[in-house]
């Protein structure tokens, strides 16, 4: 019986297996519809066959990449007048053109838009009808482009690069823009004064960074953006006078990092940021003064970092800031005399040091600081007399260095409740041990 009902499944196992006599592995292939070009259309040079391929089939829309990547001389116009969308990217790339009218009747591209190293385009004149663009725009190294006009129909890209534009002077043509779902990236473009084009864009979902516009004196433009999911960044911007034109952010922010931006003397314009999520960072900005701008930022999520600020005098400003997640680092700021401004701080889960302050005198300011999670570091601070200011810390997670402060004589603010690391202490005008500290003899 058992032999019989195992021949049985076995018949049933192979009939199941067995292919139909009408089966075939021969891939079903999709036609294209009237006036569709499956597949790239790629020029390298004006020998190129495609583009006299394109035009006799009247083809209106092509299923792949146009990539145009020729300095030949080519009349484009010729033989895409009639391209009407195409479902992929457009790469153009040192052709010769002064205007886009080549794709006057384009309307919807799905991929990216890359216009790189033409020589002579002036503008994007010839995008008018252009409302679809599914990925990013990317203009870069164009030496004439001046505005970025015809192609004002767009209302969302995923990334908006504009870089290295000799002769930019605004973002014009984008005012239909008003929504980044990724990051904006406008950097060296040596003639571009401000942002405006900008004027209707109300989000990014990450990062703006500003970079290296050797001109740029405003963020005019910006003026409705309300939130940054990502980093703010502006960067080699020494003519950028106010953050003014932010006004509009009343989100929380990841980041905020500011270099190079020597005309800048305060952060108004931040005034409705509720939070920052992880770092702010101020570095070698010779005008900042002070904090005013973070008025209603209670809590720094990373660290912070004030570096080489020169005419930095005080943290006013920072009203209601309470706790910092990471390290606070003030190094180099050498107008500085002391923490005047950190009245509501309380906490740093990282570390907290003072390195390299010329003219700090104490450390007066941080009056209600309680809790230091990590090491506090006090170095090379010419004119530091005393730690007083710290009366409050009473919790210190890591160790004390306290080093190269020449004129340093009196510790007695320091006496913290809970500190279990270990006490380094050298080079200063009086260097007492841990141990004469907790006694009393904590000056000279």
């Amino acid at each position: 019986m058992f032999p019989i009902v195992s021949l049985l499944l076995l018949g049933l196992f192979y009939s199941a297996c067995k292919k139909s006599a009408t089966t075939t592995d021969t891939p079903v292939v999709v036609p294209a519809a009237p006036g569709e070009y499956i597949g790239s259309v790629t020029v390298y040079s004006k020998s190129d066959t495609i583009l006299d391929y394109f035009l006799k089939k009247n083809y209106s829309k092509i299923t792949g990449t146009l990539a145009l990547y020729t300095a030949d001389d080519i009349d484009f116009n010729k033989y895409l007048i009639n391209l009407r969308s195409v479902t992929g990217s457009v790469r153009l790339y040192k052709i010769r053109n002064t205007n886009l009218s080549f794709l006057s009747k384009v309307t919807k591209i799905t991929g990216d838009l890359q216009i790189s190293a033409c020589p002579d385009l002036t503008s994007l004149s010839g995008l008018t009808m252009l409302d679809t663009l599914s990925t990013n725009m990317v203009i870069e190294n164009n030496p004439k482009i001046q505005n970025l006009k015809g192609i004002g129909l767009i209302k969302t890209v995923t990334n908006l690069t504009i870089t290295n534009n000799a002769a930019l002077q605004s973002l014009s043509g984008l005012d239909s823009l008003s929504s980044v779902t990724n990051s904006i990236s406008i950097e060296a473009n040596p003639a571009l004064i401000s942002l405006n084009g900008l004027s209707n864009l109300a989000t990014v979902t990450l990062n703006v960074v500003l970079a290296n516009n050797a001109i740029q004196t405003n963020l005019n433009g910006l003026n409705r953006l309300k939130s940054i999911d990502g980093t703010l960044s502006l960067a080699g911007l020494p003519l950028l006078s106010d953050l003014t034109a932010l006004g509009a952010l009343n989100d929380t922010i990841t980041s905020v990092t500011i270099s190079g931006c020597d005309n800048l003397t305060n952060l108004d314009g931040l005034n409705s940021l509720p939070r920052i999520k992880k770092d702010l960072r101020l570095v070698n900005c010779a005008k900042i003064i002070n904090l005013q701008g973070l008025t209603k930022v209670d809590t720094i999520g990373g660290t912070v970092e004030f570096s080489k600020l020169a005419a930095f005098t005080s943290f006013t400003g920072a009203t209601v800031l309470k706790g910092i997640k990471k390290d606070l680092r003030i190094t180099e700021c050498n107008a500085l005399a002391s923490l005047a401004g950190l009245s509501k701080l309380d906490s740093i889960h990282g570390d907290f040091i003072i390195d390299d302050n010329a003219s700090m005198v104490n450390l007066k300011g941080a009056d209600v600081l309680k809790t230091v999670r990590g090491k506090v570091q006090v170095l090379n601070n010419e004119n530091l007399i005393s730690l007083d200011g710290l009366e409050s810390l009473k919790t210190i997670g890591g160790d004390i260095d306290i080093y190269y402060n020449p004129k340093l004589t009196s510790y007695c603010a320091l006496k913290p409740t809970v500190f279990n690391a270990i006490f380094y202490n050298g080079f200063n005008s009086y260097n007492p041990t841990w141990t004469q500290i907790k006694a009393g003899s904590c000056s000279k």
